[in-house]
């Protein structure tokens, strides 16, 4: 792998999609960019008159796990003065390049201006990272068979798609018109802040499920009170100098927009922000030390302005090098633990889970990730009793940038680290319980009737084989554990449309049939099973048509 695509927190293959990802990889690469790890992350409450009064359709603020699932609301977790960007193993491999390019683009922000200014400033920061995810990686992107050619799917997800781009890009054809299209909406979307700042009303430029006005709006009604907050000034005061990401006036950022948009289609690539990945980790942490500066009163303010905030501010300043700025970033994590434990303010371990490795063996917050753990796997948190706690504290830092739920992810790390035994066997049973998909809905209307050709497993199957008695019972397990069977158990689990989770135990003929066709549709006698028993498999739903007559 080249080093113009080596960024921390992004998967190579993900810079690798399509020309367009490359390109933004490099450009990414050269400004120092990374990604923060978003189930690593620990969210800092916001100080409560900084919450958007009145406006529930923003989100409730982050709350936790939800069997597996760590709640981000759009509008209250993203911050557009932050160079690094997120990655969440929810979200489809486009991102990686999106939120880079936001860290290109960077924000505008300057003091005194109107609720429409800021929330113009939003709506162009978001605008070329939107133009590369619905056009620019369009351009010799490899998706599946089925959807080749047709671009993005927007609400739609294709696994088939996703694994497809993960080879690499191809020679494409309609190259030249997803660049035409982005180019063009990339115009309109201009001409229309335009019209906005002339007339002094907001003029939206619609394209498809596209509103790049209403988003812009959502992030000042959700940001308004902290972009004027006297915190806020302070910070970009003491922590941005020129060309960091940081834009005074809505035509630099244009000009910057522009400057990009350029280098994606083929130009001449923008100079380098200039700062550098030591510069946006003290940025960011110094954000965060903000926050319980703004929070707190008496000694402790001092102390952490005078401790903690100054050293951060020589990391990564112009003419330091990188030792000097890795020294500055762990002396202010030393003083606030001193700090911490001196006076009341957040862990250590909350406040420097940013999500990316620090100096002192920070950046990652245990805490959160055995909290994801318990919420998605309870059973098998139950087997470890106290040993899962030190063990989620070892994923953690084995944990890597992965799109795959926390229950799956830690399921094959034990797995992986204690083969059979009964806590990787309840583990690999709720991961597949937890995270079951949702069928194809065509799948769920058309089921077995009026099939036509070979069979193929329906979507969202899994099977999994257990050595040990597996339960949903958590208080069970914790009492009694798990029971070694005489042989191994074969599982089908589904979820069914309702929602509700469904699991088969499966003879051996039906296992290896199902094994089979996981490689791909299979005609009926290579299958190995009679007619009664396959019926049963169609009847479940476990097995489809590979099509339907019409």
């Amino acid at each position: 792998m080249s080093p113009a695509l080596t960024l921390p927190g992004a998967p190579r293959a993900e810079l690798e999609r399509s020309p367009a990802a490359a390109t933004v990889g490099r450009l990414a690469s050269e400004s120092g960019l990374l990604l923060a790890h978003f189930e690593h992350r620990a969210h800092l409450a916001l100080p409560e008159d900084w919450e958007p009064a009145g406006r529930d359709d923003l989100g409730e603020a982050p709350s936790g796990w939800i069997a597996g699932r760590l709640v981000e609301p759009k509008y209250r977790s993203f911050q557009l003065d932050r160079r690094i960007g997120s990655f969440h193993p929810g979200h489809r491999a486009k991102w990686t390049s999106h939120e880079l390019c936001h860290g290109l683009v960077g924000f505008a922000w300057a003091p005194g201006r109107s609720t429409l200014w800021h929330a113009t400033a939003a709506r162009l920061s978001e605008l070329l990272p939107v133009v590369l995810y619905y056009f620019f990686d369009e351009a010799g992107l490899r998706r599946c068979p089925l959807h080749q050619g047709g671009g993005p799917l927007y609400r739609s997800f294709c696994p088939a798609c996703e694994a497809a781009a993960r080879t690499g890009p191809q020679d494409d054809p309609d190259a030249s018109r997803w660049i035409a299209g982005g180019r063009a909406f990339l115009d309109r979307e201009l001409a229309a802040v335009a019209r906005t700042r002339r007339k002094g009303i907001v003029v939206p430029h619609h394209h498809a499920t596209l509103d790049l006005s209403s988003d812009g709006l959502a992030y000042a009604a959700g940001h308004l009170p902290r972009l004027r907050s006297a915190t806020f000034h302070d910070y970009i005061d003491r922590f941005f100098d020129e060309n960091e990401g940081w834009h005074t006036d809505l035509d630099a950022l244009i000009a910057r927009i522009e400057a990009i948009a350029e280098a994606l289609c083929g130009g001449d690539a923008p100079a380098p922000l200039s700062g550098g990945r030591w510069r946006w980790m003290a940025q960011d942490l110094a954000w965060r030390v903000l926050l319980v500066v703004e929070q707190a009163e008496g000694e402790v303010v001092e102390a952490l302005d005078d401790r903690v905030l100054e050293p951060l501010s020589r990391a990564g300043a112009p003419g330091s090098s990188e030792a000097e700025s890795e020294a500055a970033i762990g002396a202010a994590i030393g003083a606030y633990r001193e700090i911490h434990a001196d006076w009341v303010v957040p862990e250590p371990g909350e406040l420097f889970g940013v999500g990316y490795d620090l100096p002192g063996g920070l950046g990652r917050c245990e805490a959160q990730v055995f909290a994801g753990i318990q919420s998605a796997l309870p059973g098998t948190c139950a087997i470890l009793g106290e040993e899962a706690e030190e063990l989620a504290s070892d994923f953690t830092w084995a944990d890597r940038a992965e799109r795959a739920p926390i229950g799956k992810r830690f399921a094959a790390w034990l797995g992986a680290l204690q083969p059979e035994t009964p806590a990787a066997d309840q583990a690999a049973f709720e991961a597949a319980l937890t995270h079951a998909p949702v069928g194809d809905a065509a799948d769920q209307t058309l089921g077995r009737q009026d099939g036509a050709g070979r069979l193929r497993r329906a979507s969202g199957v899994a099977v999994i084989s257990v050595s040990h008695a597996v339960s949903t019972d958590a208080e069970l397990l914790a009492e009694v554990g798990a029971l070694p069977l005489e042989t191994p158990m074969d599982l089908a689990i589904r979820r069914n449309p309702d929602g509700e989770v469904a699991v088969f135990q499966l003879d051996g003929p039906a296992a290896s049939a199902l094994a089979l066709l996981a490689e791909g549709p299979q005609e009926q006698e290579d299958l190995g099973m009679d007619q009664g028993a396959l019926d049963e498999l169609l009847d479940l739903g476990l097995i489809l048509p590979e099509s339907w007559t019409i």
